[in-house]
């Protein structure tokens, strides 16, 4: 039986859920939220330079737009006080609670599935982070569904940090490369882009945490344009040779 080990990073175990609630730091931010600022938050000039000529140098800007968007960044965290640690919030404040990867879930790919192997830290991503986002603003948001069973709430590992400094170049060429762009090392890369795009589509397409990304949860401002644009984007430049942009 095949086992692929991923690691996942904690939120909050189901004992400290009085945890789970509105924060002023959370990732909420519904206090100063409103429809007007949601909806010209979800449209950048990168996205609407790709609706007008979605070629593979458009849609990678769009790609770049949506990764460096907080609904990605938070995600995949950054490095603090030499912690591999969490952001929440549009201004990707550290997580509450003091969560780090010492907080990881360990789990395998199983018939197909996603389960749960090992010992887990008592607290974890699914005390809080269930599989859909909480109805009340401030509380904690959740994903999963059907294409990736047993998927949950996680952070990636620190090779797929995006900081405050990604270039658009940095991340083309991070993407492309087999030992950062993935905590299974399968997805490919300059020298096997047919499993790139493979294992990108499928990543950008079924993974439910990317999808929520457009789907964040009451007070939340979601990423750019669509979940349907971005997946497509994302085989325009696949398809169009990968190019990465220059440094300036």
């Amino acid at each position: 039986m095949k086992m692929i080990t991923v690691l996942l990073s904690g939120a909050l175990s189901s004992f400290v859920l009085s945890g789970c609630i509105a924060n002023k730091n959370d990732d909420s931010d519904h206090s100063n939220l409103t429809a007007s600022v949601s909806k010209a938050a979800n449209s950048t000039p990168a996205f609407e330079a790709y609706q007008q000529d979605p070629n593979p140098t458009t849609a990678f800007n769009y790609l770049f737009d949506v990764a460096t968007h907080p609904r990605c960044v938070n995600c995949h965290g950054v490095i603090e006080d030499g912690a591999h640690r969490p952001t929440v919030g549009d201004n990707s404040v550290p997580h509450p609670m003091n969560i780090t990867s010492v907080n990881n879930l360990k789990m395998a790919v199983q018939d197909g599935k996603f389960v749960q192997v090992g010992e887990t830290h008592p607290v974890n991503c699914r005390g809080c982070h269930q599989d859909e986002n909480a109805r009340e603003p401030g509380r904690p948001p959740g994903a999963a569904n059907d294409l990736m069973p047993g998927f949950v709430w996680h952070m990636p590992p620190p090779t797929m940090i995006i900081g405050s400094d990604m270039t658009p170049s940095k991340l083309c060429n991070n993407w492309l490369n087999p030992r950062l762009n993935s905590f299974l090392a399968q997805r490919g890369g300059r020298d096997d882009m047919k499993t790139f795009k493979k294992e990108f589509e499928h990543h950008v397409s079924d993974d439910p945490l990317v999808r929520w990304a457009w789907n964040p949860g009451p007070g939340r401002t979601p990423a750019p344009g669509t979940h349907a644009q971005f997946a497509k984007a994302m085989s325009v430049w696949i398809n169009g040779g990968a190019p990465c942009p220059t440094e300036s």
